[in-house]
C-alpha cells in the first residue's frame, strides 16, 4: 500500500502547553469586562463548538453504517467539513485529540525500549487513503471510522473548553491563520483526495461565526465589520478556485491572510488585551515572512539570557576564532562559510585532519527555528549541537575544558564574558554565546519575503507560479513548511520533522542503490527510522549545493528530477518505510523551471554583521 505524504510529527497536549508556557514571567490576564458579557460569550462559544462537534459525530456515525463507495465518500466529505469548522478550537484546547484525528497516515514507533513496536496509522488521513483505494475495504474503512467516532465522543464527553478568555481566542485565531497558510493550503491533511481547498474554506466560515459571537465586544464597530469582510473574502477566494492545483496560494496569503494580522493587532488594542506570556511568533507582526516574525528567545534553553547585540557579537568572534580548535586551524566557519549561506560547498565536509566525513554541512541560516539539530536530529538545541561539534574528533576534536582554559588566558575575552554572564567563562556561557550569534541568522529579507509582505512588487509570474506549485501540485510544502520552508511543524514550531526519501548513494536514475547512511536509525534503533533525515530549509538553496545529506545532487534540476520520479522508489530503490509518496508528480519541464525560480527567490541579503 502506498503511503501518502506526511511524516509523523508529535503534537501532544504537553507540547502545546509547553509552547504556551515557555518564558512565562507573570500571569497578566485580559482587562476585566462585564461578567455577564463574558458569560454570554463563553456560553455561545461552547455552544457553537458543540454544534460542529455533534454534526461531525453524526456524519462519522453514518459513515460507519454505509457500504457503498459513493455513500462512504459523501459522509466522509461531510465529516471533514465539520471537522475543519472545529479545527481552530479543537486544535487549541485539545491538541492531543486533534492530532490523533488528523495525523499523517504513517505508522509510528516509540524511540526507546519499544522501538520494534509499530503503532499503525489512524484518523482521517488513514481513512482517506482507504476510501481512495482502488478496491474498497469496508472493514478497514469502518475500523478507521469507529476509531474517529470514539475520539469525537470522548471530546464531547469531557469538553476541553474549560476556561475561555479573550486572549485565548486571539491566540487560536492566529494559530488558525498560521495553520492554513503553512499546512492547510498545501494539502498536508488531504494528500490523496486533494480536498484541502473546500475544506479550508470552512476554517474561515467557523471564524466568522466566532467573531459574530464577539460582535458586542468590539468598541470599534468598524473593526468588527472589517473582520467579517476579510473572513468572507477569504471564503470567496476558495470558492473561486477551480481545483486544488489551480488555487492561487501566493495571492491568498498576500491579499487575504497577511492583512488579517493587521486586524488581529488592532483587535488586541481594541479589546485592551494583555498576554500572559511570550510565544514563538512575536505579537504585533504584520507578516509571516519578516525578520520580526519569530521570537528567537522562545527557541533558547531556559538557562540562557535574552539575546543581545553584545552577546551575539561575542558569539560571532568565537565562531570565527580558529584558536579554539585542537589544531588551531579550524573554526566554525570552516564548514559554515557566510558567503556560501553558511555551508562549505562540498559534497562531504572535511574533518580536523583533512579527511572527508560522512555528510555535508547544512546551512546555519534559520537553524535556530527548529527543535532538533544535525541531519539525524540527535540533539535538541544549538547549545548541544555546539558541544557535539567541540567534542567530535572529526571536527574540533577538543573539549570545553580546553577551550575554557584558552579563553581565560585572554584578558579581552575574560572581561567580555564577565560583563555578559554572571559566572563569566564556563561550559554554558561559551556554548550559549556561539548559539546566540547563530540565532541572529534569520534575515527573512529575500526577494520572496519582500514581495509577499508588500514591501515591493517585483515578483515575476514564473516565480509566482513556482510558489504555487511548491505549495500545491509539487507537494513540496507538505515537508518544507512555510514560512521557514523547513521541517519545523507549525503552528507550535515545537518539533522538527524527519523524512525517509530513499536518497541514492550515486547519481543514477535507474537501478539505484540506497545510501548506506542510516540516519536517525543510528540514534533511535527503530526499523522505521532507517534512512530518516531531518527536513532542512530550502531558503538560500541557490547557494547551498550540493544537495541531500550526502551531496549526491549538484543542481536543483537534479533534485527536482528525483522528487518528480517519486523519490528513491522512482529510481529503483525498494524501501518499505519511504515516507515520500512513490507516485510521480508529473511536473512538466516548465513547472520544474518555475519551482526552481521560486526557490532561487529565497536567497537572502546578508547584513555586514553576519559576515
Amino acid at each position: 500500500m502506498n503511503l501518502p505524504k506526511g511524516a509523523y510529527y508529535k503534537v501532544s497536549l504537553f507540547l502545546a502547553s509547553i509552547s504556551l508556557l515557555v518564558s512565562c514571567k507573570n500571569t497578566v490576564d485580559t482587562v476585566p469586562i462585564p461578567v455577564n458579557e463574558n458569560k454570554v460569550i463563553t456560553n455561545a462559544f461552547i455552544a457553537q463548538f458543540g454544534d460542529d462537534l455533534k454534526n461531525c459525530i453524526d456524519d462519522v456515525n453514518a459513515l460507519r453504517k454505509v457500504a457503498t463507495k459513493d455513500s462512504i465518500l459523501y459522509y466522509f466529505k461531510a465529516a471533514r467539513i465539520d471537522f475543519k469548522r472545529m479545527e481552530p478550537i479543537l486544535s487549541f484546547y485539545n491538541s492531543a485529540n486533534y492530532y490523533g484525528l488528523n495525523k499523517a497516515n504513517l505508522p509510528k514507533v516509540d524511540e526507546g525500549d519499544n522501538a520494534e513496536k509499530v503503532i499503525e496509522a489512524s484518523g482521517f488521513q488513514a481513512l482517506e487513503e482507504a476510501i481512495a483505494a482502488t478496491e474498497i475495504d469496508t472493514v478497514a474503512i469502518h475500523g478507521y471510522a469507529n476509531d474517529i467516532y470514539r475520539k469525537l465522543k470522548l471530546e464531547q464527553k469531557h469538553n476541553s473548553i474549560l476556561k475561555h478568555t479573550d486572549y485565548k481566542f486571539l491566540w487560536l485565531t492566529r494559530q488558525a491563520l498560521v495553520r492554513v497558510m503553512s499546512m492547510g493550503i498545501s494539502g498536508f491533511d488531504s494528500p490523496i483526495l486533494l480536498l484541502s481547498i473546500p475544506e479550508n474554506k470552512e476554517v474561515f466560515v467557523s471564524l466568522e461565526k466566532y467573531f459574530n459571537i464577539y460582535k458586542t465586544h468590539f468598541k470599534n464597530e468598524q473593526l468588527y465589520k472589517n473582520w467579517i469582510v476579510a473572513l468572507q473574502a477569504a471564503q470567496q477566494a476558495f470558492d473561486k478556485a477551480e481545483s486544488f492545483n489551480a488555487f492561487d496560494r501566493y495571492s491568498f496569503i498576500k491579499n487575504q491572510l497577511q492583512p488579517m494580522l493587521s486586524l488581529w493587532n488592532q483587535t488586541v488594542t481594541d479589546w485592551q488585551v494583555e498576554f500572559p506570556l511570550k510565544q514563538k511568533l512575536n505579537y504585533g507582526i504584520d507578516s509571516f515572512y519578516d525578520a520580526t516574525t519569530f521570537n528567537p528567545n522562545a527557541f533558547k534553553p531556559s538557562y540562557s539570557p535574552k539575546i543581545s547585540p553584545e552577546i551575539a557579537q561575542l558569539g560571532k568572534d568565537l565562531f570565527f576564532d580558529a584558536s579554539l580548535s585542537n589544531s588551531g586551524t579550524m573554526n566554525c566557519a570552516s564548514c559554515h562559510q557566510p558567503e556560501k549561506a553558511f555551508t562549505d560547498g562540498m559534497r562531504f565536509s572535511k574533518d580536523n585532519n583533512g579527511n572527508f566525513v560522512q555528510r555535508n554541512s547544512p546551512t546555519l541560516l534559520y537553524s535556530s527555528i527548529q527543535q532538533s539539530q544535525f541531519y539525524d536530529a540527535r540533539v535538541e538545541n544549538l547549545e548541544n549541537q555546539i558541544l557535539d561539534v567541540i567534542n567530535n574528533e572529526n571536527e574540533f576534536h577538543a573539549n570545553t575544558d580546553v577551550i575554557i582554559e584558552k579563553l581565560k588566558k585572554s584578558e579581552t575575552y575574560t572581561k567580555r564574558f564577565q560583563k555578559l554572564y554572571k559566572k563569566g567563562i564556563d561550559h554554558k556561557s561559551v556554548r550559549n554565546a556561539i548559539a546566540m550569534y547563530i540565532r541572529t541568522l534569520t534575515p527573512f529579507n529575500s526577494k520572496f519575503d519582500r514581495n509577499i509582505s508588500g514591501q515591493e512588487n517585483t515578483f515575476t509570474s514564473e516565480e509566482t507560479l513556482g510558489f504555487n506549485l511548491f505549495m500545491g501540485k509539487g507537494k513540496c510544502a507538505t515537508c518544507h513548511f512555510a514560512p521557514v520552508f523547513n521541517g519545523t511543524v507549525p503552528p507550535y514550531f515545537a518539533e522538527s520533522e524527519l523524512e525517509v526519501l530513499g536518497v541514492p548513494s550515486t547519481k543514477v536514475w535507474k537501478n539505484a542503490t540506497i545510501d548506506e547512511d542510516l540516519g536517525r536509525y543510528n540514534v533511535a534503533k527503530a526499523e522505521l527510522k532507517k534512512h530518516a533525515f531531518k527536513t532542512p530549509t530550502v531558503r538560500n538553496v541557490s547557494k547551498t549545493a550540493p544537495y541531500m545529506h550526502n551531496g549526491v545532487y549538484d543542481t536543483l534540476e537534479e533534485v527536482l528530477k528525483f522528487y518528480n520520479l517519486g523519490g528513491g522508489a522512482g529510481t529503483g530503490i525498494e524501501l518499505e518505510n519511504q515516507t515520500l509518496p512513490p507516485d510521480p508528480l508529473e511536473l512538466s519541464p516548465e513547472e520544474i523551471k518555475a519551482i526552481i525560480a521560486f526557490m532561487n527567490s529565497l536567497e537572502d541579503q546578508l547584513e555586514e554583521d553576519n559576515l
